[in-house]
């Protein structure tokens, strides 16, 4: 689902705050009032060291794994499953902070809005068990279930896991993440009903089907647009080292020639087409030959906001950037490039505002949770394993 796209934001604001204790602006997410001022306290608490062998949402909480901890539109969840979410959500962000030479996550910290960092795991942790909530209730509304082919793959992977761990080490490992083996299924069974949900939406007869046409108006209120472009070339393609000054020049003189016999035409986008065709050296017009299709960031600066500036069959003077000499074509939004470019984006969007519409209730026992408890325990737990072990835990979030 939507993981490392919602938890982007809290890793730029600590990455910010770790170089130049710049402000950021986090994303909202769900919360209660009970948990609003307990997060921080706890993260700034010692830990209680948790028994080996033993439940990490019981020992961490006192709330039992199988109590019901949310439901959402009649669909229950358990104390385990928010438990899994704050481990994953923590160890997500721990390893990318390390991985781009940072310290690891302190969820003692506060965020430059005064948002505690362990706060900020809960709410984001909240917000991930809402979706997976949401996503069952899609499927179950619209019947759609897992394919053969998704059920084998799951049976076989549990399979080869019980191979290499044997039943208990099975059951031990997935106890490291704080889930029982039922826990550990519903999870894993929510990853691929989302790509089965998204499969049927992109059939013709699904109620969920959206029309190639529909999908071309989201991309235009997307930002995306068509333009073709002559390329008269500064840098060699293949080595991106610059031309010769005579070459460069040359090449400069023919798009001017060029855009003098454009702007004298009577018909310059036919003529366009033409010159195009001959002259053009973009290495990519074989596969693109009426031009691209494209979002607001996607093409070099100059030759963006160039396309951007005009209208519809306008064509620019010679525009130069980094490549070299641009003439470009504004066209019509291509509405089959564009409604292909936006498909996985439009069912992303489609499914955030359905988690967005939702509402989900949080027991009491919510609050209870201590999300810096809960990652210590599931990180001493696992660093246990590994002292046993030199192979990588597969279970790992």
């Amino acid at each position: 689902m939507q993981i490392r796209q919602r938890i982007a934001a809290c890793l730029l604001t600590l990455s910010l705050m770790a170089s130049a204790g710049c402000a950021a602006q986090t994303q909202e997410a769900a919360q209660t009032p009970a948990a609003s001022d307990t997060q921080s306290e706890q993260a700034a608490a010692p830990a209680a060291p948790v028994t080996p062998g033993e439940d990490i949402t019981r020992s961490t909480s006192g709330v039992e794994p199988d109590a019901v901890i949310a439901t959402l539109d009649g669909n229950e969840a358990p104390a385990e499953l928010l438990t899994y979410q704050i481990g994953y959500c923590c160890a997500y962000l721990n390893y990318m902070l390390q991985s781009n030479g940072m310290a690891g996550l302190d969820l003692s910290a506060d965020l430059p809005d005064g948002q505690n960092t362990a706060q900020y795991v809960y709410d984001e942790s909240v917000e991930m068990l809402k979706q997976q909530l949401v996503l069952e209730n899609l499927t179950a509304q619209y019947g759609v279930t897992l394919s053969a082919e998704d059920e084998a793959a799951i049976a076989q992977q549990r399979a080869s896991d019980i191979a290499e761990y044997g039943e208990d080490g099975y059951r031990e490992e997935l106890r490291k993440l704080g889930l029982s083996e039922a826990g550990y299924e519903r999870v894993v069974r929510a990853s691929y009903l989302y790509r089965a949900l998204q499969t049927f939406t992109e059939a013709p007869d699904s109620p969920l089907y959206t029309s190639d046409e529909a999908l071309a108006d989201f991309a235009a209120a997307q930002g995306y647009i068509t333009a073709d472009h002559i390329l008269l070339p500064t840098i060699d393609s293949a080595t991106r080292q610059p031309l010769s000054e005579e070459e460069a020049a040359a090449n400069r003189a023919l798009a001017a020639d060029l855009l003098a016999q454009l702007r004298a035409s009577d018909d310059p986008v036919a003529l366009f087409q033409t010159l195009a065709d001959e002259y053009s050296q973009d290495p990519g017009r074989a596969a693109n030959p009426t031009g691209y299709t494209f979002a607001e960031g996607e093409m070099v600066t100059e030759f963006d906001a160039a396309a951007r500036a005009l209208e519809e069959n306008a064509i620019s003077d010679v525009v130069e950037s980094t490549y070299g000499c641009h003439i470009i074509l504004r066209r019509p939004l291509d509405a089959a490039a564009a409604a292909e470019a936006v498909r996985g984006s439009y069912f992303d969007s489609f499914f955030l505002d359905a988690v967005s519409s939702a509402e989900m209730t949080l027991s009491p026992d919510a609050a209870r949770l201590d999300v810096a408890a809960i990652y210590d325990a599931i990180a001493a737990a696992q660093a246990d394993g590994a002292a046993d072990s030199s192979q990588e835990n597969p279970f790992a979030p």
